[in-house]
Order: structure tokens, then C-alpha cells, then sequence
């Protein structure tokens, strides 16, 4: 089939895209696993499996795990969140971002498609996270 010399590209939109969703054994104990290949920190605390998104929410650094004081840090503007991702001091003006997650027996998954924001969906934020 020739189009001739007037055809033009256009943009092609994906009517649906499948979510990327990635598993993890639920933590045996209390603590805060990194994974680097999908910027998800998973963590275990008090009854509960978070997964929350690597970077800071105030200007996307690298979040770190501050052991000692058993927090989050970011080390470029020193803002500081619980275990739970609720702010705690610095620039940032919120929580860290939360992705959605379920539990599917011994596993949990986190859908890298579905991120929550305490700011845009306070109610989606507080309920992303799975009780164990």
C-alpha cells in the first residue's frame, strides 16, 4: 500500500495499557526493605506492609533509612518521615508517596501504576497499605 506524499504521523494513544505490578514475600518481622530496580521501599511496621515510592516527594531524591533514629531521610533538603510515610520535618510539604497494595496470600503487590499522594487522595493514601 503507498500513501503518496501528503500522508502525515500522527500520535497513536494506547486505549489500555496493563498496570506493572511487582510481588514481594511479606516481610517476615518489623523493618524496611529497598528495592533499587523499581524505586519501591517496602516496609513492615506495627501490623501493617506500606510500599512507598524511593524518591523524596518534595524534589524526587533518593529517600535513605536513617536506622538510628528508625526514619526516613532525604539527604538534600533534610526532610524526615515515619515508618508509616507521614511527614515529619523539612521542605517537603507531605507524606511520602504511597503505592497501592494488596495482599495475595503470603505475597504482597504493589501496582507501580497506582501511586497515592497524601495531598490529591488523602483517603486512597491512608488506606494504601495491607494489614498482616
Amino acid at each position: 500500500m503507498m500513501f503518496g506524499t501528503t500522508a502525515s504521523v500522527g500520535r497513536a494513544l494506547a486505549v489500555s495499557t496493563p498496570p506493572k505490578t511487582v510481588t514481594y514475600a511479606i516481610p517476615a518481622k518489623d523493618g524496611v526493605q529497598i528495592d533499587k530496580d523499581n524505586d519501591v521501599i517496602l516496609v513492615r511496621s506495627l501490623g501493617s506492609v506500606y510500599a512507598f515510592s524511593l524518591s523524596c516527594p518534595h524534589q524526587n531524591t533518593a529517600l535513605r533509612w536513617n536506622e538510628k533514629d528508625e526514619h526516613f531521610h532525604c539527604p538534600k533538603h533534610h526532610s524526615e518521615y515515619a515508618t508509616d510515610g507521614y511527614f515529619i520535618s523539612g521542605r517537603a510539604t507531605r507524606g511520602m508517596d504511597r503505592y497501592a497494595i494488596k495482599k495475595d496470600g503470603k505475597n504482597v503487590v504493589v501496582d507501580l501504576s497506582d501511586l497515592k499522594k497524601d495531598s490529591d487522595d488523602a483517603d486512597g493514601w491512608k488506606n494504601a497499605n495491607v494489614s498482616v
